[in-house]
């Protein structure tokens, strides 16, 4: 009895499988490297809401928002190289209301960020202000004092700043705008200049003149651009700003670009926005204290109105920089964005 010959693939079906199943691999990764930024992002709004609900709460307790950061630096015109501490951040003083009352209740605001048992709390990972597309923000950071040698502290870092305001916070940290011309711009400078956040401020909801839609409370910024903590402005830190070669970025201790362009510890914890810094838009970047993600084609923000937008890095330039300002007496509309 004669039986029937099993007929097994040819070296060239089996190739034209593979081939297959590769070309559909491929057609798969982006779309699943999609949703993956799509959920990303998602978190980090939500993120946002919770922080921008937490200050509301805040500003409807103490009848303002926090201060960008506590300093003894009282001084309107002084700049932040000459900050004393303590330096607590904006951040510190909405834990309670981001079901973070524990970790608040430890910390002791009369010492510095890292004096004595404030260097552990200081050192805690807090999911909230952490945007998942950032997994590097999962690792603490050195960061270094104007000598570049050794590192001061090693601490948590976050996604989230506040906003100061178009200026340079450097020159804007106490709530006087200095000079003129910054950032190549020029125009009257004075309140106007302002956002909500700066050292020892006391921003009240009334004070947003400009309207709390078109307002900027909060935005990103990631870890390949500069280094942000939740904690506040960690007295004599020096901020580096990676961004400033070109890739590969340096991650690493000083010398290099990154740390000829640093800024002090006022940068830690807030960013300013203007025409000629866009949010995501510049490389090489100069500016630590800016705003940027690894979102695609922009960041986030909350609104001083609770609400959060995805800002492209297209956006109109003086837009953006109305935004930036409470009491610029700008007139933009959500078109705008």
């Amino acid at each position: 009895m004669q039986t029937a010959k099993r007929r097994g693939f040819t070296l060239i079906e089996l190739l034209v499988v593979i081939a297959i199943i590769g070309i559909l691999i491929g057609l798969l990764l982006p779309a699943v490297q999609n949703v993956r930024a799509a959920a990303a992002r998602s978190v980090c709004t939500n993120n946002l809401k919770q922080i921008a609900l937490a200050l509301h709460n805040y500003e409807s307790v103490h009848h303002s928002f926090p201060a960008g950061y506590i300093d003894g630096n009282t001084s309107p015109i002084s700049t932040p190289d000459n900050d004393v501490g303590p330096g607590w951040g904006w951040a510190s003083y909405i834990l309670p209301y981001v079901e973070h009352g524990d970790i608040f209740e430890q910390i002791n605001f009369s010492q510095g960020v890292i004096a004595g048992s404030n260097l552990t709390i200081s050192q805690t990972q807090i999911k909230v202000f952490q945007c998942p597309s950032d997994g590097l923000t999962l690792q603490n950071v050195d960061l270094y004092d104007s000598t570049f040698t050794t590192p001061i502290c090693t601490v948590a870092q976050g996604n989230y700043v506040g906003c100061n305001g178009w200026e340079e916070c450097f020159n804007n940290a106490g709530g006087d705008a200095q000079g003129g011309g910054d950032d190549g711009l020029s125009g009257p400078l004075g309140k106007a200049g302002d956002g909500v956040f700066y050292r020892n401020s006391q921003t009240k909801i009334g004070e947003i003149t400009d309207g709390l839609s078109y307002t900027i409370l909060v935005g990103e910024r990631s870890h390949n651009h500069s280094p942000s903590v939740w904690s506040g402005a960690i007295t004599g830190a020096r901020v580096p700003a990676w961004m400033a070669g070109l890739p590969p970025y340096q991650f690493s201790p000083p010398p290099g670009p990154a740390y000829d362009n640093a800024d002090f510890d006022e940068a830690l914890v807030l960013s300013h926005g203007n025409q000629t810094h866009l949010p995501s838009a510049d490389l090489p970047f100069y500016d630590p204290d800016t705003f940027y993600s690894l979102h695609t084609g922009g960041a986030n923000f909350a609104f001083c109105d609770g609400s959060v937008h995805f800002l492209s890095k297209s956006i109109d330039p003086p837009s953006y920089q109305a935004m930036a300002t409470m009491q610029g007496g700008d007139q933009i509309t959500t078109a705008d964005w």
